[in-house]
């Protein structure tokens, strides 16, 4: 078991030295489906506070659709030249359907009756009022997404996959093209994932603080 163990820990670590935030994509390769399934099922399992999953994965496929994102984001080359785009967004919806879509799905999946939940509904509730009064519903719904794009740089890196985390966009434009206000979504972040082409950003050290200065033990 420790052998085990010691060969995931190797294969992590050299995994995410491997990986940066690929800027250049060589448009000649794709990733397989197989893959990429793989990296939104990671997505997909990801944890979440009070297990809301509020949360969509849209992937972008149509070609005019991936050049107008590139518009309004900033002229990034990745948006259209990387194998796969997946735009990250948050749900809007919460205030009406957060506690029922959780019940519901706890109900089913855990062979549960309705009735049986109530008090992690109210809880569930409750945890949605106290929110709303303090004015941070929308940042906790928000920061939820940024799990699984960390979830799928690490899936990703681990397939040999470079990977390219952003930001960098507009996301009212980004909204507007891809009719997400009428899904009750809003788009946080994208992520490109393909094979890196000639990026000079790969040949480079990579640069992070020590694990002394971002690391502190309380004991």
């Amino acid at each position: 078991m420790n052998e085990d163990n010691k060969q995931k820990r190797e294969e992590i670590l050299k995994a995410l030295n491997w990986r940066y935030a690929t800027k250049v994509f060589d448009t000649s390769k794709k990733v397989s489906d197989e893959d990429i399934h793989t990296i939104l099922e990671s997505a997909r399992l990801s944890p979440s506070s009070n297990g809301v999953e509020m949360w969509k994965f849209i992937i972008v496929e149509n070609a005019e659709i991936r050049a107008k994102l590139q518009a309004v984001g900033y002229d990034q080359s990745k948006i259209t030249e990387a194998s796969h785009l997946i735009v990250i967004a948050y749900r809007t919806d919460a205030i009406e359907n957060l506690s029922k879509e959780r019940i519901e799905r706890v109900a089913k999946i855990q062979n549960q009756n309705i009735d049986e939940l109530a008090s992690y509904r109210t809880s569930l509730d409750n945890a949605v009022a106290k929110k709303v009064q303090n004015g941070t519903l929308e940042a906790w719904i928000k920061a939820q997404a940024y799990i699984p794009l960390g979830i799928m740089v690490e899936t990703a890196s681990l397939l040999n996959i470079d990977n390219g985390p952003m930001e960098g966009f507009q996301p009212d434009k980004v909204d507007e093209i891809l009719n997400l206000k009428n899904e009750n979504l809003k788009s946080v972040t994208m992520l490109a994932l393909g094979y890196r082409g000639e990026d000079a950003f790969s040949k480079k050290p990579k640069v992070r603080r020590t694990f002394d200065e971002v690391v502190k033990f309380v004991k």
